[in-house]
């Protein structure tokens, strides 16, 4: 049976040592949005903005005799039935069922890749980490600011010293000047990344701070200063990306939290609901039921 990841698995092992002209290749087919055997060699090429002899270095880096044997090798994998294709072989969206049917066949398929890619003892690790540090560091800009803010606000729950980087109008300096060894950085950094997304990273390894990466296939660049990586699949059938499975694979790294410190969670989750109710913060139930509709 052939793995759906085994021609990213071959370009994540060699994108540090790419050349510019073929890592725009590797940037292409790691965000590939459907089946790239549909292309022919001199297609991809063009799409990549390189030329086609650099395709053909690109191509026997990864130990490729030829761009025939990826194509069959991804056609293969087609056959199986690998999510990394289904966008090729979703309904055409000719009708409001096809839109929401290939839109939930892609839905799917980010999320297999991104939780089968999980090793074992993987998010247990992680988790013990996020558990025991001193302070956790939540850091993301544009997109990934909210992907950010969500992990952070469902972290605060469950332990004290979670903080969301950069605050609003403030600069990063002030936050990072005091990282610990100790602590832990939990950088959400998908696609579209700013400057700040590699001297983040960068800091956070050079002052000895576990450096969690949550990002997508694209950025093999800062891959290698995170403790640990959580590959997130962003396929869509639309121009915008889909930000699902980084919801999923972040509820369960919180979930898996909780199993690391589940007396000290619940005790503060109790002392959190109980101020809320002293500052009535929480519309309860009975009382929502009885608003008018205008509100």
């Amino acid at each position: 049976m052939p793995s759906s990841s085994r021609l990213e698995a071959r370009i994540q092992r060699h994108y540090d040592e790419l050349p510019p002209a073929e890592r725009r290749l590797a940037d292409l087919l790691l965000g590939f949005p459907g089946n790239p055997a549909s292309y022919s060699a001199s297609e991809l090429a063009a799409m990549a903005g390189t030329s086609n002899a650099a395709a053909t270095r690109f191509f026997r880096r990864l130990g490729y005799r030829d761009y025939a044997e990826l194509r069959r090798q991804v056609r293969d994998a087609e056959a199986w039935g690998s999510p990394v294709y289904l966008s090729g072989a979703a309904a055409p969206p000719d009708s409001e069922n096809g839109i929401i049917g290939a839109h939930l066949a892609t839905e799917i398929g980010n999320l297999r890749r991104t939780l089968e890619a999980l090793r074992p003892g993987q998010l247990e690790e992680m988790a013990a980490a996020l558990a025991s540090a001193p302070r956790v560091s939540v850091v993301g800009f544009r997109n990934s600011r909210m992907i950010a803010h969500y992990f952070q606000r469902q972290l605060v729950l469950l332990r004290p010293g979670t903080s969301l980087l950069p605050a609003p109008g403030q600069t990063l300096a002030e936050d990072l000047a005091d990282l610990a060894s100790e602590d832990v950085v939990v950088l959400v950094a998908f696609r579209r990344r700013v400057a700040a997304v590699g001297e983040v990273a960068r800091i956070a390894r050079e002052r000895g701070a576990a450096l969690l990466l949550v990002t997508d296939p694209s950025a093999m660049r800062i891959v290698r200063f995170a403790r640990w990586t959580l590959l997130c699949q962003l396929g869509s059938g639309s121009l915008f990306d889909s930000y699902a499975s980084a919801m999923s694979v972040l509820n369960l790294l919180c979930a898996a939290v909780f199993r690391q410190m589940p007396d000290r969670a619940a005790r503060r989750m109790r002392r959190i609901e109980a101020l809320h109710e002293e500052l009535a913060e929480l519309l309860p139930p009975d009382r929502a039921a009885k608003l008018p509709p205008e509100v």
